[in-house]
């Protein structure tokens, strides 16, 4: 079956898609990535929704759902142009699987995640491509008492988990998030939102800088980090919260960066010393998180994300890293990007929602409840049918009976060139 996955992540820098082939053998789901792209958002239309997060915004309720078509409407534009660029028509595609776009992740003072809304209707995506179409991923886990997120920790531990070693997963989107699987035990991997990914160094780099980012870090990397205001922000309630937790743009987005704003005037801080303390805070949260959550010692921490394309962040991880495992004696994890295990860092959350909307089609759990909360794995996701569902429903006899679960995806590596466009979305 060929599924085409969507994701665009809280940093709204592309919608990305990834085209995956898979084939599912006894407990083991087989995958091929034959193509993967990222698209622009539509500029008004990503201006208008990047403050709805924000936990004070007013937003008029008739304004909700007419986004949520246009954002549809993208999603479709995105699906026809990743076949396109994967050298296929869409009619190809038997599959898509839309994560949609989250605007809001509402998660209660004691950290119980109660509701999260990701925009892009789905049934408008069915319609304009033709598809049928996976999407709607987080409610179901939420509903189970789970926090919604994250949800590719599920696989994180099915890809990457080894027998012997414990192993980590890190994703630097807008958010920080990091899976860690225990030697042997994937299922019973520990995963969760460490804190700030690239969201307020992006957002710092709009306010201060008039950009969409700091490219490759280097206005950080001229900067010297303010150890007052780092140890401020190190001090919010959200990093001493023990997993599962859950978090968004509504902790760590244009509210907080209008703080950091206010308070670097108070200390006086220059611009690059502003993004260089917002740099170490990201890498100083994820380092403590993982000292303090995982199950051991992780021996490798494969990244992957926007985040790893900042080189300043990346050395500011690798010490902060080494500056934990050396209070332990322990030697430092190694930083490894996911691309070693052949799956390409920029189509590795675009692949995870494909192969969920896969399992989804498929009636089969794609959860996994230690690392979201939730009181029993669940198969996540709701099915929009498209005109090509009756078809469809035919490739969808159970690979094994009761519709069991796997428990290993393997990445075929013959495949590794695939197609790869980000043709208009920035670097």
């Amino acid at each position: 079956m060929r599924v085409l996955g969507l994701m665009s992540g809280t940093s709204l820098d592309a919608i990305d898609a990834a085209v995956v082939d898979m084939e599912t053998s006894g407990s083991t789901l087989h995958t091929s990535l034959a193509g993967w792209s990222a698209h622009p958002w539509p500029a008004e239309l990503r201006e208008r929704i990047r403050g709805w997060s924000d936990p004070d915004v007013t937003v008029r309720l008739a304004d909700v759902p007419t986004a949520s078509m246009e954002i549809g409407a993208a999603l479709a534009v995105a699906a026809e142009r990743a076949a396109e660029a994967a050298g296929m028509n869409i009619k190809a595609i038997d599959l898509i699987a839309s994560h949609g776009q989250t605007v809001h992740h509402v998660v209660d003072d004691g950290g119980l995640a109660l509701a999260t809304l990701q925009l892009g209707e789905p049934a408008v995506i069915a319609e304009r491509t033709g598809r049928t179409v996976a999407a709607d991923f987080r409610p179901g886990d939420i509903a189970a008492g789970g926090q919604g997120a994250p949800l590719v920790s599920f696989i994180d531990a099915l890809l990457f988990g080894e027998q012997e070693r414990t192993i980590g997963v890190l994703n630097l989107g807008g958010m920080a998030n990091v899976t860690l699987i225990p030697g042997g035990a994937p299922l019973a991997a520990v995963a969760f939102d460490t804190g700030p990914g690239n969201s307020l160094i992006d957002g710092l780099a709009r306010q201060l800088l008039g950009r969409p980012m700091d490219a490759e870090g280097a206005v950080a990397a001229a900067g010297r980090p303010s150890a007052q205001l780092l140890d401020e922000l190190l001090a919010r309630p959200y990093f001493e919260r023990p997993p599962p937790k859950s978090t968004g743009r509504e902790l760590f987005g244009d509210a907080l960066v209008a703080w950091i704003v206010g308070r670097s005037g108070q200390l006086h801080l220059r611009e690059q010393d502003v993004l260089a303390t917002v740099t170490e805070l990201t890498a100083h949260s994820i380092a403590d998180a993982i000292a303090r959550w995982s199950p051991a010692p992780p021996s490798v921490v494969h990244v992957s994300g926007g985040g790893t394309r900042n080189p300043t962040l990346m050395e500011a991880l690798a010490r902060a890293l080494a500056d934990q495992r050396a209070a332990g004696g322990a030697e430092p994890p190694q930083l490894q990007p996911v691309d070693d295990a052949g799956l390409p860092s920029e189509a590795k959350e675009a692949f995870s929602f494909a192969v969920l909307g896969h399992e989804t089609l498929h009636g089969r759990v794609n959860s996994i409840a230690g690392a979201t909360g939730a009181r029993h794995p669940s198969i996540l996701g709701a099915i929009w049918p498209g005109s090509d569902y009756p078809r469809l429903l035919g490739l969808v006899a159970p690979a094994r009976q009761e519709g069991d679960p796997i428990d290993r995806i393997v990445v075929d590596r013959s495949n590794e060139g695939g197609t790869h466009d980000r043709k208009g979305v920035p670097q």
